[in-house]
């Protein structure tokens, strides 16, 4: 494992040295712009089907995720009852020399998403009856080869963000923005798993390319409905992914109004026709809330008190650690930070310590967007100031209610979850942006035109020097920069975890 974590190394400095090649020579630099997408894409592909194939139990809450599959495949109902859902176990019949779990009808499923990710996977199919009404035989593999199909449409539309929002003049910034968007461990390690984290990488990523369209003064229809399609199915999915596409829409329409003083871009008529888009998504939760009083259902209000108070996510009071405030925020951003680093499931893969080198790039990405603030950043930014910034925000926020929902069932039942960073995920293309447009705020005019590989002095030597020098630096710290990302997902996996 160890040598293919070195190869893997090697093959980074390889595109790292090609990168300043293509710099300064225009010929091939596009197709290499686009090989280094490939490479990410194969990357990160082929680390999810390792992870998957090498770790028994590839994400978290899949045995659920399956099972919920599994309901409305034998029930048929568009919207589930989710008071009537069970789980399987997560492990092999003990008898059986084939793949056959037994559905656990004495267990509600705590999973109460929006089941359009669930209705998508019906199609994978690997689901066989047996002898038994209550064990099924379950081809996982096949499960989870289809859902990384669904997640490499999410990944690909990442890309295609950077690949055409980014100077083709400049390969370094697209091998920054590549290894950026796609080095959070458990976006790799959830690749190729059953979660409906899949498919929110797609929605999320439908509704920020939209809103960037917007931003750059391309309102037509495609347009909106790109925005609506993000936020419905992200509606239809994930409540966090939905809230971080809501809360970054409402931020970039509310900008774009007051800063053109008029209600133009929302009285249109591609406004309109993308509105029967949200009503989909407006019926379902009108059920939802119908049935359950609540737009989202939790185990705690559909089973009952005595079965909710046996589950994990209910503490007995003898049993609760003792937090106060301040200690609990530590607690919280010490796991967030770790997970987000690393990988948190079953089995725990984490950086040692929050601060260590190949933890810290990962957490000063949540602070980078802020500086697109700045005048120099805003400025290379362009029309892409508005949708990073709004991006930006709607994490934040997104982050406190994430915060609020933790602490409070701390509070009120002494569980200790809740500080799952994967739901940022759908959003790196924000982080990876920012990063990228830090980078390119941060060089200096030397002179030198990428386009056409020329070089036009302005100035004395020495002050050209001095550029000169101080664009290398700012070359060598970004390179860096995407190495310690790209070293801090599968690579460092593989030299610290991997037998």
């Amino acid at each position: 494992m160890k040598l293919v974590a070195y190869i893997l190394i090697a093959v980074f400095f390889i595109l790292a040295i090609a990168a300043f090649y293509f710099a300064i020579n225009v010929k091939g630099r596009k197709a290499f712009i686009a090989f280094i997408y490939l490479f990410c894409l194969v990357f990160t592909a082929s680390a999810g089907v390792f992870y998957a194939n090498y770790v028994p139990d590839t994400s978290p809450d899949e045995s659920a995720h399956i099972a919920y599959v599994y309901y409305l495949e034998s029930t048929g109902e568009i919207i589930p009852h989710f008071e009537d859902m069970h789980i399987f176990s997560s492990v092999v019949m003990k008898w059986s020399e084939i793949p056959n779990y037994a559905y656990m009808e004495d267990l509600v499923n705590y999973l109460c998403h929006p089941p359009l990710y669930y209705h998508i996977m019906r199609l994978a199919g690997g689901f066989s009856p047996t002898e038994s009404d209550v064990v099924i035989t379950i081809q996982k593999m096949q499960l989870r080869y289809f859902s990384l199909g669904i997640s490499i449409i999410g990944l690909l539309l990442f890309f295609y963000i950077g690949y055409s929002r980014l100077s083709k003049d400049m390969p370094w910034l697209h091998l920054v923005y590549a290894m950026t968007v796609s080095s959070i461990p458990m976006l790799s390690y959830e690749l190729c798993a059953v979660t409906n984290d899949a498919l929110t990488l797609t929605t999320a990523a439908l509704c920020i390319l939209g809103l960037i369209r917007f931003s750059e003064g391309k309102r037509n229809i495609l347009t909106y409905v790109l925005v609506a399609l993000g936020i419905t199915a992200s509606l239809l999915t994930k409540l966090t992914a939905a809230i971080l596409c809501i809360v970054m829409a409402l931020i970039v329409l509310i900008a774009t109004m007051i800063k053109e003083k008029s209600l133009a871009p929302l009285i249109c008529k591609a406004f309109f026709i993308s509105l029967p888009i949200y009503l989909i998504a407006i019926a379902y939760y009108g059920i939802i809330y119908s049935r359950y009083g609540t737009l989202h259902p939790s185990l705690e209000l559909i089973s009952s008190k005595e079965y909710f108070e046996n589950t994990i996510y209910y503490v007995a009071e003898s049993e609760r650690r003792t937090y106060d405030f301040a200690q609990y925020i530590s607690y919280y951003m010490e796991r967030f930070f770790l997970s987000w680093s690393g990988i948190e499931s079953v089995y725990r893969f984490t950086k040692t310590y929050i601060y260590s080198l190949t933890a810290i790039p990962y957490e000063i990405l949540w602070v980078i967007p802020a500086l697109v603030f700045t005048p120099a950043v805003k400025k290379c930014a362009g029309k892409l100031s508005l949708p990073v910034i709004a991006g930006w925000i709607s994490l934040i926020v997104t982050f406190l209610y994430q915060f609020k929902s933790a602490y409070g069932s701390f509070q009120s039942r002494g569980y200790l979850g809740g500080f799952a960073s994967r739901y940022y995920m759908p959003f790196m293309p924000i982080f990876a942006l920012a990063v990228a447009l830090l980078f390119l705020g941060m060089r200096a005019d030397n002179g030198f035109e990428p386009s056409t590989g020329v070089t036009t002095i302005s100035g004395d030597f020495p002050t050209y020097r001095r550029r000169l020098l101080y664009n290398t630096l700012i070359y060598i710290l970004a390179l860096a920069f995407a190495f310690l990302m790209y070293y801090g997902s599968l690579p460092f996996f593989l030299l610290h975890y991997a037998a």
